[in-house]
């Protein structure tokens, strides 16, 4: 799975901060032909269907677009300053997927992978506790692809 990009101890106050960081991210990394705007809607209008929260603190946005190449689709993480309200969930990591229509079989199995990694307690506080975004990308890198 190609990790796009990451941000440790991002500052998002809701979860449509933290949606439009994904997609500022996911714009600046994997999908510069896609704007800010359209991946924000994308990701949005899946989160008003449920939302992707877990007990265990972490959410999964995802969306799966026509306008997204297979060779494109990605990954970004996020974990947060501090824990926001994300449905009924207290969430301090975001992990949001952005695939193809053509291969949704794909995000599937990545959605699996990544709440396989982030179901571990001590992956999550390993997680967190990564100052900065390059260890918080190798770390994910390394539990989401050593498999792959």
């Amino acid at each position: 799975m190609k990790i796009a990009s990451g941000s440790a101890k991002a500052d998002c106050v809701d979860i449509p901060a933290a949606l439009a960081e994904i997609a500022k991210r996911a714009h600046q990394t994997i999908l510069p032909n896609f704007s800010h705007h359209d991946l924000t809607t994308a990701l949005n209008k899946r989160e008003l269907i449920n939302f992707t929260s877990t007990p265990e603190g972490v959410a999964l946005p995802h969306a799966i677009c026509d306008e997204i190449a297979p060779s494109d689709s990605g990954v970004v993480i996020l974990t947060l300053l501090r824990p926001i309200l994300w449905g009924s969930h207290q969430v301090q990591i975001v992990v949001g997927l952005l695939g193809s229509t053509s291969e949704p079989w794909r995000q599937v199995r990545n959605l699996a992978r990544i709440a396989r990694v982030c179901s571990q307690d001590s992956m999550r506080q390993q997680l967190i506790a990564c100052a900065d975004d390059v260890s918080l990308l190798d770390l994910f890198d390394k539990e989401c692809n050593n498999d792959a």
